[in-house]
């Protein structure tokens, strides 16, 4: 069970660390649409569209919904 553990730690680890690398690729990518403009390619427009769609996309409901959740999540961390 021990073992179970360490590679759940380690999975999670790995598992974050990709995310914030993507994040900050996603924030990149935004930052080369702010200095470029139209010029900067048709990958990082998609990617900013792609992006203010998902803005727009976000309802109040959904973000009470994701703070539901991000509540719960930290009272079950915070409890074991």
């Amino acid at each position: 069970m021990k073992n179970f553990d360490e590679t759940s730690k380690a999975a999670s680890a790995v598992l974050f660390r990709i995310c914030e690398i993507l994040a900050l690729l996603v924030a990149l990518f935004v930052l080369i649409y702010l200095l470029l403009g139209e010029t900067s390619g048709s990958y990082v427009i998609s990617v900013v569209a792609n992006l203010s769609l998902l803005v727009s996309a976000v309802t109040p409901q959904s973000l009470i919904g994701i703070a539901i959740i991000f509540g719960l999540y930290l009272i079950w961390k915070n409890r074991g």
